[in-house]
């Protein structure tokens, strides 16, 4: 009898250890039985070519060392659908989803902003396989134990806040659902993972003194960033909207300010609405401008051809705190929150609301509404029932 009948019948009775067999095409060659035939099949995997073939034998060695302790585990391919990619180093499925996230984003279905919270992500992600030394890993590994250690590294180790853990759960989610279409894995192993903040978003809202302090003071401080910030307040734009605005997207006819699908968070182009005050404004700043110009430009917030950048906006706000006296924890995103809860206390409709701040749903909106603003249903107040 040869070593490998006495293999078979003997030491491996489930299966045939991993051997790379270098020919033209390099495969790693084992054999397990077939649960339903209870015969031994020989399976092959692909590995893949490298300019160094010294690079080669080592990843063929990896690859040899984690089917090994998979079928020395009890791993049997028959029973689940395979991912014909899990031997990949994950690190290069990292790079592939980020260069094709790049390439999204070039033909406008991805957000700048996303594009940049995607690296940071990876970036995050890669620091860690570097701090527990698993630089080499294979997508296989990317798995619910992998996700429950990164997690705690997260917001423990790195002391990230419950928001932000939840967070870099949201996106370990959209990496996995990648990594499943591509078959570098045949599961998700996020969806057992659960948020874990309780809190509910606080409002920072700005009080009518702390109102009047701003924009009193950049009346005279910086009359373009001022505007900057009533369209903030009163038309609800955000940050990297702003900054993406043309003048000829601005119809003072109509009181109305386009915000093109391309700039919108919400994916989705809508008019919004210009008061009467700032419409006013508006075409004063624009007199001397061209329809191309963007409306509020790298040039000091000026009509101008080049795009300013969302950061400038933040930094000038906080720059003007330095110089005035109001409550802390008021950031530049509580203009839009105060101007959503100025016009639901002004009485004007949820719905209305809804479509100025460009939600998704009424839901969303309601929850700027102060509670002291939701009385009781007259409806049911007055309904002709009794309980006698």
């Amino acid at each position: 009898m040869s070593k490998l009948q006495s293999a078979k019948s003997i030491v491996f009775i489930d299966f045939i250890p991993a051997q790379l067999h270098e020919n033209k095409v390099w495969r790693i060659i084992y054999s397990v039985k077939n649960p339903f035939t209870n015969q031994l099949v020989r399976k092959k995997v692909r590995v893949k070519p490298l300019k160094s073939i010294t690079e080669r034998r080592k990843l063929a060695k990896r690859m040899i060392l984690e089917i090994n302790n998979r079928l020395a585990n009890g791993w049997n391919p028959f029973y689940e659908t395979k991912g014909v990619k899990e031997f990949t180093k994950l690190q290069d499925a990292l790079n592939i989803f980020i260069r094709r996230t790049e390439i999204e984003h070039q033909d406008g279905n991805f957000r700048k902003d996303t594009l940049k919270t995607y690296n940071s992500q990876i970036k995050m992600l890669k620091e860690y396989l570097s701090v527990v030394r698993k630089e080499e890993m294979m997508c296989y590994n990317f798995n619910e134990s992998f996700i429950g250690n990164y997690l705690d590294y997260v917001r423990y180790d790195k002391g990230r806040s419950a928001r932000t853990r939840d967070n870099y759960l949201m996106f370990l989610g959209t990496l996995s659902r990648f990594l499943l279409s591509k078959k570098y894995i045949t599961n998700n192993p996020t969806q057992h993972f659960y948020k874990i903040n309780k809190k509910e978003k606080k409002r920072k809202l700005i009080s009518e003194s702390d109102k009047t302090k701003i924009f009193n003071f950049l009346a005279n401080y910086n009359h373009n960033y001022l505007l900057v910030c009533l369209c903030c307040y009163f038309c609800l734009i955000r940050r990297t909207e702003m900054t993406k605005i043309k003048v000829k997207d601005f119809n003072p006819m109509k009181n109305t300010i386009w915000i093109d699908a391309s700039d919108s968070k919400s994916r989705k182009g809508k008019h919004v609405t210009v008061p009467r005050k700032l419409n006013a404004l508006l075409i004063e700043h624009i007199k001397n401008a061209n329809n191309s110009d963007y409306l509020f430009s790298v040039e000091n917030f000026k009509p101008g051809p080049r795009k300013c950048y969302p950061n400038r906006i933040t930094v000038l706000w906080r720059r003007m705190k330095t110089k005035i006296t109001i409550a802390d924890n008021i950031d530049w995103y509580s203009l839009k929150d105060t101007g959503i809860t100025d016009l639901l206390k002004a009485g004007v409709p949820l719905i209305s609301v809804r479509d100025q701040a460009r939600h998704s749903s009424s839901k969303q909106t309601d929850e700027y509404t102060p509670r002291n603003l939701k009385n009781a249903d007259a409806t049911i107040l007055n309904a002709n029932i009794e309980f006698n």
